[in-house]
C-alpha cells in the first residue's frame, strides 16, 4: 500500500497553505563508494536478502502571489525517513561482485529541511532565486550476524547530504528574437570518507580511515551564460527553429569529483589527487520543431 494525501487551503486570492504526505517503495537500489568515483554505478534490485525501500515523507508550505502575479513566494519543510537503506560494509568490493548481498548491510535514512522560492514570471526579465537548507543522514546497525554495522551503528551523513544549495537563474528578452540567460549554482560539497592517518605493518604503509562520510569534498559552484537567437519568429511557420549559444562554468571552476590519496614513488610523501570532469565548456545547439 502507499497512501498519499494533499492538502490546500486558500488563505486569500494570492495566498495558500499546503501539507501533504506520502508512502513510496523503490525496489532498485543505488550503492556508491564515496571515496572513489567510477563510471560504473552498481546496481542491485530486492531479493531474498534485500528488502524494497519504504518511505515515508512529510512536507508542509505556504504560498503567495505579489503585485498582480509579477512575483511569488514559496516556502516548504519537509520530514522524509527511509526504511530499509542499503550501505557498503567497510573494505568492501562493489565492482564484478556476484553475491552483493555479502557486501551491504540494512539500515534506515532520514533527511529534513526547508526550501524557499522566490520568482518573478512576468516581464522582459524573468528569473528565480531558490535556496535549500536541508540535512541527510544515515544509520546502519550490525544486523542479525552482530559487529558494529557502520560507524558504531551511529547517524551518519547520507551520500546525498546537501547543507546548502542555493540557485539563481535569471533570462532577459532583449528583442523578439534575442534572449539572454545565466545561471549561477551553489551547493556544499557532497560527503566523502579521509585518511585520517597511517600505520606501518610488515613493511606496508596502510591507511586508516575516518568515519563514515565525515569529510566533505569542497563545494561545488559555477556560472552559465547562453544567449539565443529565433531566426524567424513567426506565430503561422510550420518549421520553428533556435539557436543557441552557451558558455558552461564560465570562470572555469575544477569542481572536484573525488579526491583520491597516495604516496609519491620518489619521495615517499603522501599526496591528495583532485579529479576534476568539467571545466569551461563552449557550446552551439539548434533546436527545432516541426
Amino acid at each position: 500500500l502507499e497512501p498519499r494525501i494533499s492538502l490546500s487551503y486558500q488563505l486569500t486570492n494570492n495566498a495558500s497553505i499546503k501539507a501533504g504526505y506520502a508512502r513510496t517503495s523503490q525496489y532498485i537500489h543505488l550503492l556508491s563508494n564515496t571515496v572513489n568515483v567510477t563510471p560504473l554505478d552498481v546496481w542491485t534490485p530486492s531479493g531474498p536478502f534485500i528488502k524494497p525501500q519504504l518511505s515515508d515523507q512529510y512536507a508542509v508550505g505556504y504560498f503567495k502571489n505579489f503585485k498582480n502575479r509579477t512575483y511569488s513566494l514559496e516556502v516548504e519543510a519537509y520530514y522524509k525517513t527511509v526504511d530499509n537503506r542499503i550501505d557498503y560494509i567497510d573494505g568492501s568490493d562493489l565492482i564484478g561482485q556476484n553475491t552483493i548481498e555479502t557486501e551491504i548491510l540494512n539500515g534506515e535514512s532520514r533527511s529534513y529541511g526547508l526550501e524557499i522560492l522566490f520568482r518573478k514570471a512576468v516581464g522582459d526579465f524573468t528569473g528565480w532565486i531558490a535556496y535549500t537548507a536541508s540535512k541527510a543522514e544515515q544509520r546502519t546497525l550490525g544486523g542479525n550476524a552482530g559487529g558494529p554495522g557502520i560507524n558504531n551503528g551511529n547517524w551518519y551523513n547520507a551520500s546525498n547530504d546537501r547543507t546548502h544549495d542555493i540557485s539563481l537563474i535569471g533570462s532577459y528578452q532583449l528583442t523578439q528574437k534575442w534572449s539572454f540567460g545565466a545561471a549561477f549554482i551553489y551547493q556544499t560539497g557532497r560527503p566523502v570518507t579521509f585518511p585520517n592517518g597511517q600505520y606501518e605493518y610488515e613493511g606496508l604503509s596502510i591507511a586508516s580511515y575516518s568515519e563514515r562520510n565525515a569529510d566533505r569534498l569542497p563545494s561545488y559552484h559555477r556560472f552559465d551564460i547562453s544567449a539565443t537567437y529565433v531566426p524567424n519568429k513567426k506565430p503561422n511557420n510550420r518549421w520553428k527553429g533556435e539557436w543557441v549559444f552557451g558558455i558552461y562554468n564560465v570562470y572555469n571552476r575544477k569542481n572536484a569529483a573525488s579526491i583520491s590519496f597516495g604516496q609519491n614513488k620518489e619521495t615517499g610523501a603522501n599526496e591528495a589527487t583532485r579529479t576534476a570532469i568539467f571545466g569551461i565548456v563552449p557550446s552551439v545547439t539548434y533546436n527545432f520543431k516541426f
